[in-house]
């Protein structure tokens, strides 16, 4: 496929209302700098390729093992360079999401080494010095230990600030929180899957301070654990989702948590989505007429595990 026009290259914009919706605040800044180089980067002719699907909300690209992986990838240095990343290929094992059925245009499901993809646009802020100096040596070896202040990584699905819709104080957020090192960046490290009525960026702050006040979910220890044993050398967040129908967004986080059930990298402790409270119901640790509200199922669960002191979750 062959470059769009430059009338068309010129439709190439970052909204700058979602993209601080979304972003983790120091990227805030790095807009137009990312808005430039996707630019120049949608002039190739798999860039064409991908700024025709990631543009559509229902946009999506048919990726085999071996093939590009459709992000569009920069780095950021503190206080130092800039650039588009060379594409991953898909790889056997990777934990990337495939779009559901009912967003296949063509109505051809896929086949059985292929997942379809929604296009992706990713940014790494690297702002610990020891990581900056060692990605100027090009030095990838550095141990972990050595870095102090993990890469903070964000991701969300290009058509969420290409071409947006709604407001964003009216949505609701399906997201994932993922931390690692080594060969698990950036999506195969330890990772908790949540909704949110509010921005995500402010449910991770609670989350962090929980976490530093010893709360025993799932969640919070891994993290700590992690962090302390200096083995986490990115945090990425993960946007999955946004829309203003919670149903579809409960169905959605539901079924991510199940068909991840199995995983030793999974941190949430109950079933997603309405399951959630059926556990939490049918266990006694929420009352049957409290309201289903996605932010308090933390809440409920933690407070059970500070009565319990095995810290570990009734079976039902």
């Amino acid at each position: 496929m062959k470059p769009t026009s430059a009338g068309a290259e010129a439709q190439i914009t970052i909204d700058k209302v979602w993209w601080e919706h979304l972003t983790p605040t120091p990227m805030h800044k790095l807009r137009g700098e990312v808005e430039r180089r996707m630019r120049a980067w949608c002039k190739t002719d798999y860039g064409a390729h991908w700024f025709s699907s990631a543009r559509e909300p229902g946009g999506v690209i048919r990726v085999k093992a071996g093939q590009a992986i459709p992000d569009f990838h920069m780095v950021f240095m503190r206080n130092g360079p800039s650039f588009v990343a060379p594409q991953k290929k898909m790889r056997p094992g990777h934990r990337y999401v495939s779009v559901g059925g009912e967003g296949y245009r063509s109505g051809k499901p896929p086949e059985a080494d292929e997942l379809i993809l929604s296009p992706v646009i990713r940014i790494d802020w690297v702002a610990d010095p020891a990581f900056v100096d060692a990605a100027r040596r090009f030095d990838i070896k550095m141990p972990s230990s050595a870095i102090g202040e993990p890469s903070l990584l964000f991701s969300a699905p290009a058509h969420l600030l290409l071409s947006p819709s709604g407001w964003p104080k009216k949505s609701f957020v399906l997201y994932q929180h993922i931390f690692g090192e080594g060969g698990s960046y950036p999506v195969d490290g330890y990772f908790y899957v949540g909704i949110t009525t509010r921005s995500w960026k402010t449910r991770w702050a609670e989350h962090r301070r929980a976490m530093r006040k010893g709360s025993h979910l799932l969640f919070h220890r891994k993290l700590r654990e992690e962090l302390a044993a200096k083995r986490v050398t990115y945090i990425h967040h993960k946007v999955m989702a946004v829309t203003t129908d919670v149903d579809s967004l409960y169905a959605s986080e539901e079924a991510l948590v199940r068909g991840h059930w199995k995983d030793a990298r999974r941190l949430n402790m109950i079933p997603g989505g309405r399951a959630a409270y059926r556990y939490l119901r049918r266990a006694g640790l929420m009352h049957t007429t409290a309201k289903e509200l996605p932010d308090d199922r933390d809440a409920a669960v933690s407070a059970w595990l500070d009565q319990n002191p095995d810290h570990n979750l009734p079976e039902i």
